[in-house]
């Protein structure tokens, strides 16, 4: 079928090429009844809109950007479906950078955003300088659940990291575990801080001291975790309760008691942080923080696009999305 034009359409319809336009561009200034007829002329003909011719026309071409840390980590993969669902709904293009947890790479994306001429960024879990050098390409930018304060004017959509922390060390403190090992990220970053603000928050609501020797910081490793836990039950230190600031490093710590004959939740209770797929099929199932990262993706999409048809934002500082406690068989 040979390709037919906005003005054969016009001409079909007995309106305006500018009406037919307006209908593309869902603009307005047309009637319900115009809007039906040409949409269906659009749909018969299997008319497509010519990208390139567009974007030289509007200077706009369309396509976001969302920088991710890991792409293989579930958690960064459901925030960037959620942001694709909306976005994409709205007519753009996504083009997805993995960081892959390599500062390196960050350059390299810089020239692929000012090459493909994106008209927006979504920056997941990273860090201000990448953002300082988005911004001096005056290119909009929204950032979710980042590692460190941004000392700029820039939205940031984040969960509530320190609530999460507060809930899971009550929900064990309630569930009778007086001695609390925390598992956490050994890097210096935001979330898991607050996460450890929360955890402590609830210690001393509880009447307990922060205990440095259970604060056990280590690399992101569901191995690590697991030897770490071991070293532990090794070294005879006394604990009857694990928060982990990941469920990936809670996964580490239900193997570790497992192979050293302790009962889950019996002896040892055990909550992780994010309710990633396999936290609801460990064995046994593990208790969490669930983050809602359909909220995330979809909240940073929308403050994208009031940004990108410049907009005004009408709130002056981050938005904190809540978080819950998602109760199985790790506690009792």
């Amino acid at each position: 079928m040979a390709k037919v034009t906005i003005k054969e359409i016009a001409n079909m319809l007995g309106v305006s090429t500018a009406t037919v336009s307006r209908v593309l561009n869902n603009s307005g200034g047309y009637s319900e009844e115009t809007k039906k007829r040409v949409l269906e002329v659009l749909k018969k003909h299997n008319y497509q809109t010519n990208v390139a011719a567009k974007s030289l026309r509007t200077k706009k071409t369309n396509s976001v950007g969302i920088v991710l840390p890991d792409l293989t980590n579930e958690y960064f993969a459901k925030i960037a479906v959620a942001i694709e669902r909306v976005l994409m709904k709205k007519g753009f293009s996504i083009n997805i950078y993995n960081m892959s947890e390599d500062a390196n790479k960050e350059q390299l994306i810089l020239q692929d955003l000012q090459s493909r001429g994106v008209d927006g960024l979504i920056y997941v879990s990273g860090y201000r300088e990448l953002v300082k050098k988005v911004r001096a390409l005056h290119i909009p930018v929204v950032c979710i659940n980042q590692l460190e304060k941004m000392d700029l004017v820039v939205p940031v959509i984040e969960s509530n990291h320190q609530e999460g922390g507060y809930l899971a060390a009550k929900a064990l403190l309630e569930r009778g575990a007086k001695k609390i090992v925390m598992l956490r990220d050994e890097r210096d970053i935001l979330p898991v801080n607050k996460r450890e603000e929360g955890f402590v928050q609830a210690l001393n609501e509880y009447g307990y001291e922060k205990d440095r020797t259970l604060i056990q910081s280590i690399p992101f490793d569901v191995t690590l975790a697991k030897e770490v836990i071991i070293d532990l039950i090794k070294n005879k230190v006394s604990f009857d309760g694990v928060f982990a600031s990941s469920d990936t490093l809670a996964i580490g710590a239900l193997k570790a008691l497992q192979l050293n004959g302790k009962s889950i939740p019996d002896d040892v209770q055990v909550v992780g942080f994010d309710n990633v797929t396999f936290s609801q099929y460990s064995s046994p199932a593990l208790t969490t923080i669930h983050q809602a990262t359909d909220q995330l993706g979809e909240q940073a999409s929308e403050l994208l696009l009031k940004l990108m048809n410049k907009q005004k934002l009408d709130y002056d500082e981050q938005l904190v999305v809540p978080v819950h406690l998602v109760e199985r068989e790790t506690t009792r």
